[in-house]
């Protein structure tokens, strides 16, 4: 049987869509403030580079140039800084979003109990059983008058055992082999919780059929 689980995280998503729009716009405008600080250290090289050789009244020019240069570098590292203040404040306002979000989202989760479906299925096994059983015992009891009528004859049970004229009905009870006398362990319903089959389960044996 395949399950199909509901999705856990619809309004979450779009919360983190919109968070992720925003944050691209962000990164987008870094790396454009970033490529403009590269061109300007660039260019700023370049200008100290021209005063070595530069006459004096060149050098006037540079170091007016130079100064523009350094200005617009503070501008852009003061907008860089500013980025990162909106980005976190940008986070800060997604958590509260998430927070919303995910209470949502919640009540999806809510709808999968493990209690109601271990319930579910202990009912159905022991219904089996029981119907199984009660066919076996049912066998038993039409069939044991005869049987026993010819065991329970005093000149038959001179010539045997006690053992081998033995014929009651717990010899028709289903038969179950466990060393543990549970049949569910709470940690294996854990375990399976958290999407892991226990060791100890097996695959029924090869030739047993379960019952849909």
């Amino acid at each position: 049987m395949t399950v199909i689980v509901k999705d856990l995280f619809n309004e979450t998503r779009k919360t983190l869509k919109q968070y992720k729009e925003k944050s691209e716009d962000l990164n987008k405008q870094e790396s454009e403030l970033k490529a403009e600080l590269v061109a300007i250290q660039t260019e700023h090289t370049a200008n100290l580079m021209g005063q070595e050789t530069a006459t004096l009244s060149e050098r006037i020019y540079l170091n007016l140039q130079a100064k523009g240069l350094v200005d617009k570098a503070s501008v852009i590292n003061a907008m860089l800084e500013e980025l990162e203040e909106k980005r976190t404040a940008l986070k800060i306002e997604t958590v509260s979003l998430l927070q919303g979000a995910l209470s949502k989202d919640n009540r999806v989760k809510c709808q999968y109990d493990a209690n109601a479906i271990v319930d579910g299925y202990l009912y159905r096994m022991f219904t089996e059983l029981t119907e199984i059983g009660g066919q076996m015992q049912s066998q038993y009891r039409a069939i044991a008058p005869d049987i026993l009528e010819i065991y329970e004859d005093p000149k038959v049970s001179e010539s045997f055992t006690a053992t081998q004229l033995r014929f009651d009905a717990d010899e028709y009870r289903l038969s179950y082999w466990q060393a543990n006398k549970t049949v569910v362990h709470r940690e294996h319903i854990r375990l399976a919780g958290g999407g892991h089959m226990p060791s100890e389960i097996r695959p029924p044996a090869k030739g047993v059929k379960l019952n849909d």
